[in-house]
């Protein structure tokens, strides 16, 4: 009898350890087909991992230490899930480890990866940062990454929170990376208020290039975005603005160090970007969602301007799976050449500046100077 009410008694142990703690295994696979049309050499049909979103797998978890705290972890990187791949580092998106309170706040380091601030932009995008959407006309500035960072987070006030990142260098030079090429100091913070049917969202970050200076205004640079969106039945509608501001940008800074190359007449390195945004999601029946949006930037120094029209649709198969489609398109002014990628600035070999090419024809995706582009993509994402 005594050894039954031992075992008993290291069954109820074990149940409550596993209570307390707990590590989950996640993901999600995007694949779809795309068309695009409006480039230097034609059109294109490709195969593509991540129209929609990002394909991904990750480990999180969570171990109660007492007093209402918990200490969090979370391990994530991306996945090219036409090849297999992965894109970027083993664990490129996330790599933190921090403590979470009710009470305090929850505060993490490490690389915080694809958690960087602006990348939270996608709760004012109707198109929620899908290909065509708050990052195409600025060349992904609403992408980077976060390493050697902190990061803080309230609780909710009110309805209130902010939260606030800082990155480090890990360089004697205190805004410059340790290695030429790399990422300087960044730092940021974020203001969410829900009100209920309506959310503000308010975002200024800073992202220095590897002498420490804003020296490329879709790479380097200062960025604040505010906007919000209200929900009326069905409808949800986003209103945006963003600035950017990189008052160092040179011809010979801009492009990755590559330099300006020939630029049209008038035109030099852009130092400044203003983009707005609206549009509407509707939710017309429980498994189908339609959104669309308009999107407008122009840049300083003759660089011109874009606007972009987008139109797109979900329809859940189930819980874990939808189906989806976009279509874009891309007007530009004479002296704009952006393309409908959310492609890092010059990282596909042609400069969007300056229209020069580095790599052969086949990779050059922007259109020439004042020419349009139009696409379409569809595809399923399931997760796990």
């Amino acid at each position: 009898m005594k050894k039954v009410v031992v075992s008993m008694s290291l069954l109820a142990i074990a149940a409550a350890a596993q209570a307390q703690s707990s590590v989950t295994l996640y993901g999600r696979i995007d694949n779809g087909i795309q068309y695009e049309t409006g480039l230097p050499q034609g059109h294109k049909i490709s195969a593509e991992s991540g129209d929609w979103g990002c394909s991904w797998f990750g480990l999180q978890g969570s171990e109660d230490i007492g007093g209402g705290s918990a200490v969090i972890f979370q391990l994530e990187g991306q996945l090219n899930t036409q090849n297999g791949q992965s894109a970027g580092s083993l664990f490129g998106r996330h790599a933190t480890v921090g403590v979470t309170n009710a009470a305090y706040g929850t505060f993490k380091l490490g690389n915080l990866g694809a958690g960087e601030l602006s990348q939270d932009s996608w709760g004012l995008d109707p198109q929620v940062m899908q290909r065509y959407a708050i990052s195409t006309l600025v060349h992904g500035r609403n992408w980077p990454t976060s390493t050697n960072g902190f990061e803080y987070t309230t609780p909710t006030f009110a309805g209130l929170v902010i939260k606030g990142q800082y990155d480090l260098t890990n360089n004697t030079n205190w805004n410059s990376a340790a290695a030429p090429g790399g990422q300087g100091r960044g730092d940021g913070i974020e203001a969410v208020y829900d009100l209920g049917g309506m959310e503000l969202r308010v975002i200024y970050d800073e992202l220095r290039g590897s002498n420490g200076t804003f020296d490329d205004v879709y790479a380097h640079s200062r960025m604040l975005m505010g906007g919000g969106t209200y929900t009326l039945g069905p409808v949800k509608f986003y209103a945006g603005y963003e600035h950017l501001n990189a008052p160092q940008a040179t011809d010979a800074s801009i492009n990755g160090g590559a330099g300006a190359g020939a630029l049209p007449g008038g035109v030099t390195a852009p130092t400044s970007v203003d983009h707005e945004w609206f549009g509407a999601a509707w939710q017309a029946t429980a498994a189908a969602l339609i959104t669309g949006a308009v999107f407008h930037a122009n840049a300083n120094n003759g660089n011109g301007n874009a606007t972009m029209y987008t139109l797109a649709g979900t329809y859940n198969l189930s819980k874990r799976t939808f189906l989806y489609t976009e279509v874009g398109y891309i007007h530009n002014s004479s002296t704009s050449n952006i393309d409908l990628g959310n492609d890092a600035y010059g990282s596909n070999g042609y400069d969007p500046v300056t229209g020069t090419s580095s790599v052969t024809t086949s990779a050059i995706n922007n259109p020439n100077y004042g020419h349009s582009q139009t696409g379409v993509f569809a595809g399923i994402m399931t997760a796990f």
